[in-house]
C-alpha cells in the first residue's frame, strides 16, 4: 500500500498531509533534515530498524506534512499494536479475565493507535523550526485519528512528553484529546567531566553503596564488556529480554524478536552498542544502548534465568560511564525501577500522554474521570553535593 493524502486542499491550502505505510517510501535525507536535537529515535535509520524487526501485530504509518513547495515541515511515526489490558487489572480480578477468555479469547485485547517513537519512552513528532508549531501538532493529531479509524482502532495515544513540552502539545486538547500521565522517566543530567568526578560528587552514603555493589559484582568474577557488533547473538538477547519481561509486574512491553537486535546493529551502526555482563565465561545479562548528538539512551535489558545478582546494577553503571565519557546532556534510563535509578543519581520526571477514543461515549467517559492513572513521584533524593535540587 502506498501513501494517501489526508484532508482537502480547500480546508487549508498552505499544507498537505500524506500518510505513508513504510519509512522506505520517504527519502531518508528529507526525513532527517528536520529532526533537530535528540533525533536518533525519530530518525529514518531507527524507524527502518524497528520496522524491519517485525514486532508482532504491529503496523506502521508515517504522517508527513509538506508546504506549498513540497518541503517537509513536520512528520511523525504512528503504529497500531494489540495490547493486553488484563495485565493492568489488580490481582484480585485476574481470575475474571481468565474466566472471560474461556468464552472470548480476545477479552481486553485492544488495538491501540500510538503516535510515539516505537520501543522507547519518547514522542515521534518532528517539526521544522520557524513554523506554526501548534497548528502542525494539531494536524498530526488529526492524522493519528484518521489512521485509527481506518484501522478500526478505538483508542489513540500520542506519547511521551515532558512537562516542558506541554506548552505546545496541549494544543491537542482542542481536538478532543485527554491529558493523562504515563509512567515517569528516569534520567540523569550530566554535569561532570569524568566518571570519577561523578562518583566524588555523590554524598557518602550513595557513593559507598555504588562501590559496595561494584565490589560484590567483581568478587563474583563478573565483568562488563562493550559489544559494538552484537547481531550474531540475537537469539540470546531475545531470551534474556524475555526473562526480564516475565518477571516484570504490571504493564509489560512488547515481546522483542531477534530482528530488533539484528537491525539495531546493522542499521544504526556506531550509534548502537550492547553492554554485556560476563561471568564464568558466559554472558549472563545485557543492555541495549543508543546514543545521538546529545543523549545516551538505555532501551532494553535482559538476563539469564535464575535469581538476579548485581547484573542490572553493573550494566547501568557502565551506561552511566559511557554517557559521561560521551559528554551527553542526559543519560536516559527509561521507565520503572525508580528507587534503584534514583540511588545512582537519576531524576524521576513526569511523562504525559494525550489519549482519545474514536467511540464518542468512551471519549466522554474518559473526560469525566481524568488523570485516574497519575503516577505519584516521590521527593527527589539528595544524591549529590551540588545544588541541583534547590
Amino acid at each position: 500500500m502506498g501513501s494517501r493524502t489526508l484532508g482537502s486542499p480547500k480546508a487549508d491550502d498552505r499544507y498537505c498531509t500524506k500518510i505513508y505505510t513504510s519509512i522506505h517510501e520517504i527519502d531518508a535525507g528529507a526525513w532527517d533534515s528536520i529532526l533537530g536535537e535528540n533525533g536518533l529515535i525519530r530518525s529514518h535509520a531507527y524507524l527502518a530498524a524497528v520496522e524491519a524487526a517485525s514486532i508482532e501485530d504491529c503496523k506502521y504509518f508515517y504522517p508527513v506534512i509538506t508546504d506549498l513547495n513540497g518541503q517537509i515541515v513536520a512528520h511523525a511515526c504512528v503504529y497500531t499494536i494489540v495490547t493486553d489490558f488484563a495485565q493492568l487489572l489488580p490481582n484480585s480480578l485476574t481470575w475474571f479475565s481468565h474466566l472471560a477468555r474461556r468464552v472470548w479469547k480476545r477479552f481486553l485485547h485492544v488495538r491501540i493507535t500510538e503516535c510515539a517513537s516505537p520501543l522507547s519512552a519518547s514522542h515521534s513528532i518532528s517539526i521544522i523550526s520557524g513554523t506554526e508549531r501548534k497548528s502542525l501538532i494539531r494536524k498530526i493529531g488529526k492524522a493519528v485519528n484518521s489512521i485509527a479509524r481506518a484501522q478500526h482502532s478505538s483508542l489513540l495515544v500520542v506519547r511521551d512528553f515532558l512537562t516542558a513540552d506541554r506548552n505546545e502539545f496541549d494544543s491537542l486538547l482542542l481536538d478532543g484529546y485527554n491529558l493523562v500521565s504515563n509512567m515517569p522517566l528516569a534520567r540523569i543530567r550530566v554535569r561532570w567531566d569524568s566518571y570519577e568526578e561523578y562518583l566524588s560528587s555523590m554524598r557518602s552514603r550513595y557513593r559507598k553503596d555504588v562501590k559496595r555493589r561494584l565490589r560484590t559484582a567483581e568478587k563474583s568474577g563478573q565483568e562488563v564488556r562493550i559489544l559494538e557488533s552484537f547481531s550474531e547473538q540475537s537469539e540470546l538477547w531475545v531470551e534474556q529480554a524475555r526473562t526480564v519481561r516475565e518477571n516484570t509486574k504490571g504493564f509489560k512491553r512488547e515481546i522483542l524478536p531477534p530482528g530488533y537486535y539484528q537491525h539495531m546493529d546493522s542499521k544504526l551502526g556506531e550509534k548502537s552498542l550492547l553492554v554485556a555482563a560476563k561471568r564464568d565465561g558466559r554472558i549472563v545479562a545485557h543492555g541495549m544502548v543508543l546514543h545521538d548528538d546529545s543523549d545516551t539512551i538505555a532501551t532494553y535489558f535482559g538476563r539469564n534465568r535464575g535469581p538476579a545478582s548485581q547484573e542490572w546494577f553493573h550494566l547501568v553503571n557502565e551506561v552511566i560511564r559511557i554517557g559521561i565519557d560521551r559528554k551527553s546532556n542526559y543519560i536516559n534510563l527509561g521507565l520503572g525501577s525508580y528507587d534503584a535509578k534514583s540511588n545512582v543519581g537519576a531524576d524521576v520526571e513526569p511523562l504525559f500522554v494525550y489519549s482519545k477514543s474514536t467511540i464518542t461515549w468512551v471519549n466522554w467517559l474518559m473526560r469525566l474521570i481524568p488523570r485516574t492513572m497519575d503516577f505519584s513521584i516521590k521527593d527527589p533524593k539528595r544524591v549529590f553535593h551540588d545544588h541541583h535540587y534547590d
